[in-house]
């Protein structure tokens, strides 16, 4: 790939620095390639790896899957990848290098999206990828301690500072002194954005313009926060791998609405809402477990426990609930708790996206397409 121009400005609100076009390694587009399907019924993908009726196809990918407008985006340890959900086919891939990077694993995989940027967080700052043909639009020179937050034409940044940037541009319109280095990824809706100190316990809303909204302190170990209508749910480990806390605030004034009892959620989840109930992933000492609770006062509805030490983040549809876990299975549920039917994918599964046909599950591997039906 030829090296685009390279242009630098500063931004007014701090030491931040935009780069509209800073090169990258390299960009291919490709066709099909690398691909192994199995037809309905067959009992083998081909090559190593598990044998499933369900699984449709593989790839040779380490990364959390991000599913958007027909387009499965995935960022490797040095490599984004766009692809077909259908058949897995690469639509683009951009590609880093060791020499870019004054730190091993540099780039995070927890991506985010909006209609138009794909965002890559890394511990040298924050890229943003053009969804057509994944060259970088903007990038902000300042190293982010998690994942972002998309929401409004923002993207809300953990730095040495809670940043709010412009997402056509790049340009930092504010920055909040957030007190604390172990944060974990930001919720951001189109009036503000939320997030919590994971060690220290408490959750800040901020509104658009940067100003504090309300602060709660908890006074446990808290993880990703997750916005839904008018309230903030946030899940906390009062006894790592022993008990835990789902918490439900008020978005609006910070105020309790209800607390209950868990076990304790895994580190660099979030809890998932869908319709009228609360999903929550949880690691054990011995068990791992998923836990349903309704949305209105956080009553459990139903639970499910592995045969190893964590359940990771679900990913929920109308009809289904399913969970990847440390015993290499991805287990499918109806969303009164049935378990449907369950994948060995022979290594530990953290992610699973659901799509319009397949799910998609990554595990320490591989990416694999699996039909649910």
């Amino acid at each position: 790939m030829t090296s685009p121009s390279q242009s630098t400005d500063r931004s007014d609100a701090g030491s931040e620095r935009i780069e509209s076009r800073r090169p990258i390694s390299r960009r291919t587009t490709l066709q099909s390639l690398g691909v192994i399907f199995t037809g309905v019924g067959a009992g083998c993908i081909g090559g190593s790896g598990p044998s499933s009726d369900r699984i449709r196809w593989r790839k040779s990918i380490r990364g959390q899957p991000l599913l958007d407008g027909g387009t499965l985006y995935v960022m490797g340890r040095l490599t984004l990848h766009a692809l077909s959900p259908t058949d897995g086919s690469k639509q683009w891939v951009t590609e880093y290098s060791e020499d870019d990077f004054d730190q091993r694993l540099c780039l995070h995989s927890d991506i985010a999206v909006d209609d138009r940027r794909i965002y890559v967080p890394g511990c040298d700052g924050l890229r943003a990828i053009r969804r057509s043909d994944g060259e970088q639009a903007w990038f902000v020179d300042s190293p982010l301690r998690q994942g972002v937050g998309v929401g409004g034409g923002r993207v809300y940044a953990n730095a040495e500072e809670l940043l709010a940037i412009d997402a056509s541009s790049g340009a930092v319109v504010w920055r909040a002194d957030t007190g604390g280095d172990h944060l974990t990824t930001p919720a951001a809706t189109a009036d503000g954005v939320v997030f919590t100190n994971r060690v220290d316990g408490v959750v800040t809303a901020f509104d658009v313009d940067g100003e504090r909204r309300w602060e709660h302190r908890t006074d446990a170990e808290t993880r990703g926060p997750t916005i839904a209508g008018d309230t903030v749910y946030v899940a906390m480990s009062t006894e790592p791998g022993k008990a835990g806390r789902l918490l439900a605030l008020n978005r609006a004034d910070g105020t309790v609405r209800w607390t209950v009892d868990t076990p304790s959620p895994k580190r660099g989840t979030a809890p998932v809402v869908d319709g009228d109930a609360v999903y929550l992933g949880c690691s054990g000492r011995e068990h791992g477990t998923l836990v349903a609770l309704d949305r209105r006062d956080g009553t459990e509805r139903w639970s499910f426990t592995d045969e190893n030490s964590t359940v990771y983040e679900p990913a929920v549809t109308d009809d289904a609930v399913y969970a990847g876990s440390n015993d290499n299975q991805v287990y499918a549920f109806s969303r009164t708790g049935e378990l449907l039917w369950q994948v060995e994918t022979n290594s530990v599964v953290g992610t699973v996206v659901a799509g319009k046909e397949f799910l998609y599950a990554a595990n320490n591997e591989r990416l694999f397409a699996i039909d649910p039906s």
